[in-house]
C-alpha cells in the first residue's frame, strides 16, 4: 500500500512543475507568434507596401535563415550560461524586434529586422526542452513535452484570431504593435515562474587528466555530441519534415486567399481549426509516447506518416467547399504537429546529459534549415508552373522521407555514449 501511494505520488506533477510548464510555455508561444506575424498580415501587407508575392515570401525565408544561424551556438550558450537566462534573453529580444518592426519603411528594413529576429529567437527550444529535463523525469517527460509543444498551435490560433481583425480595422502595423505586446507580458511571468532549484539539474562533463579536474570545452561537448547516429537521424528527419510542416504553414493563409479565392477572415478561421487540432494531437502523441511499451521513434514514424495524405487533401480542397476547407485543414494541423511532441522529446533523450542544449541545437540547426529551405522551394515551383496545388503536391513527399530516418533512432545511444565517455574520463 505504501509502495502504491508513493508510485501514484511520484505519477503526480506538483505545482512547480505546472508552474514551471507555464512558463517556458508563453515564453515559446511568443516567439510563435512573432515569427508567424508577418505570414498572418503578407495578404495584406504586401499590397499595401507595394511588394510581390516573392518579396513577401522572402521575409519568412531570411527569419527561418536567421533563426538556423542562430539554434546551435544558442543550443551551446544555453548548455554554458544556463537555460533560463538564454531563453528571457530570447525573449526580450523578440520584444525590441517587434516594437521596431511597426515602425518599418521599405523592403530592405523589414528584411533586416525579420533576420534579427531569427537570430534573437535561435536559442528559444534549446532552453525550453533544457528546462524540461531539469524539472521532469523519464516518466513525465514526454507528457510535459506534448504540453508545452502546444505553444506552436496555440499560437497559430491566437494570431489568427486577432489578427485579421485588426488588421482589417487598423492596419498591418497595428497588428504589429498589439504582436508587440505579448512579449513583454512573457517576459516577466516566465522571469518569476522560473525561479527556483530544480530537482535534475544540468550536469556539465569533466575529464580527469593527470589527476586534474577540467571542464571540457564547449567545442568539445559539440563534437562528441555529434558522433552519435540517432543524432544524425534526427537532424535528417527534421531537416524533411520540419520542412514540409513549416513550408505548408507559412504558405496556408496565401494559398486559402490567393489561390483557393477565400476571405482573409475565413482563412484565419481555418487557420484557428489548423491550431486547435494539431494542439490537442500533441498532448495526445505525449501521453500515448509516456504510457507505451512502444520506443518512441516508432510512434514519432507512425504520427508522422499521418502528414503526406492531409497535405494533398488540403492542396486539393476544391474552391469555394468551405466544409472541405475546415476539415483538411484540421486534419493537416494533426500531420504537421502530432509528430513534434515526440522528435523534440528525442532531441534532448538521445543527448548526454551535459549535452542536450547543444544536440537540441545542432538537431534543430537541420530543422531550421529545412524551414527556410522549404518556402524557398515552393517559391520557385510557383514562378515556374503558376501552380500553389503543385508546390504543396511535392512537398508533400518530404515526410516520407523523414518516416525513413526515424526508423533508424535509437533512444539508448545516449546511454552507449555516456558509458564511453566516462571510460575516457577515468582513463
Amino acid at each position: 500500500m505504501i509502495g502504491m501511494n508513493t508510485a501514484t505520488l511520484k505519477s503526480k506533477w506538483t505545482a512547480k512543475q505546472m508552474f514551471i510548464i507555464a512558463g517556458i510555455w508563453l515564453a515559446f508561444l511568443i516567439s510563435f507568434i512573432t515569427r508567424l506575424s508577418w505570414s498572418t498580415i503578407m495578404p495584406t501587407a504586401i499590397d499595401s507596401l507595394h511588394f510581390t508575392v516573392q518579396q513577401g515570401n522572402s521575409y519568412v525565408t531570411i527569419f527561418y535563415i536567421g533563426y538556423a544561424i542562430s539554434v546551435l551556438p544558442g543550443g551551446m550558450l544555453a548548455d554554458k550560461f544556463g537555460y533560463k537566462k538564454m531563453l528571457l534573453a530570447a525573449v526580450f529580444g523578440n520584444f525590441i524586434v517587434m516594437i521596431a518592426m511597426v515602425f518599418m519603411h521599405g523592403y530592405w528594413m523589414g528584411f533586416g529586422l525579420r533576420f534579427i529576429l531569427g537570430l534573437v529567437s535561435g536559442p528559444d527550444l534549446s532552453a525550453c526542452l533544457g528546462i524540461i529535463t531539469e524539472w521532469f523525469d523519464g516518466k513525465k517527460r514526454a507528457t510535459a513535452t506534448g504540453i508545452f509543444n502546444t505553444c506552436t498551435s496555440f499560437g497559430l490560433t491566437v494570431i489568427n484570431i486577432y489578427a485579421p481583425s485588426v488588421m482589417i480595422h487598423y492596419g498591418w502595423r497595428a497588428t504589429m504593435g498589439v504582436t508587440a505586446l505579448f512579449p513583454l507580458a512573457a517576459l516577466f511571468f516566465a522571469y518569476f515562474a522560473l525561479k527556483g532549484n530544480a530537482p535534475f539539474p544540468q550536469q556539465f562533463g569533466i575529464k580527469r587528466v593527470n589527476g586534474e579536474v577540467k571542464a571540457e570545452s564547449s567545442w568539445a561537448r559539440l563534437k562528441g555530441a555529434i558522433n552519435n547516429r540517432s543524432v544524425w537521424m534526427l537532424a535528417i528527419t527534421g531537416l524533411f519534415a520540419t520542412g514540409a510542416k513549416w513550408g505548408v504553414t507559412n504558405w496556408a493563409n496565401l494559398f486559402i486567399v490567393k489561390s483557393l479565392k477565400f476571405s482573409v477572415i475565413t482563412a484565419g478561421t481555418a487557420m484557428s481549426i489548423f491550431g486547435i487540432t494539431s494542439l490537442v494531437s500533441m498532448i495526445v502523441a505525449g501521453w500515448i509516447s509516456d504510457h507505451s511499451k512502444w520506443s518512441r521513434h516508432v510512434w514519432a514514424s507512425i504520427f508522422m506518416a499521418i502528414f503526406t495524405p492531409t497535405i494533398i487533401g488540403f492542396a486539393l480542397t476544391p474552391h469555394g467547399n468551405l466544409p472541405m476547407l475546415y476539415f483538411w485543414t484540421g486534419a493537416m494541423g494533426v500531420g504537421a504537429f502530432m509528430f513534434s511532441t515526440i522528435t523534440n522529446n528525442l532531441s534532448v533523450e538521445v543527448a548526454p546529459a551535459d549535452q542536450r542544449g547543444t544536440v537540441s541545437g545542432f538537431i534543430n540547426a537541420f530543422n531550421q534549415s529545412g524551414s527556410f529551405l522549404a518556402p524557398v522551394l515552393l517559391g520557385q515551383i510557383l514562378a515556374s508552373t503558376g501552380s500553389y496545388v503543385s508546390a504543396y503536391l511535392i512537398i508533400s513527399v518530404f515526410p516520407l522521407i523523414a518516416v525513413v530516418a526515424l526508423l533508424f533512432v535509437r533512444e539508448s545511444d545516449a546511454d552507449k555514449y555516456a558509458s564511453v565517455s566516462t571510460k575516457n574520463m577515468e582513463k
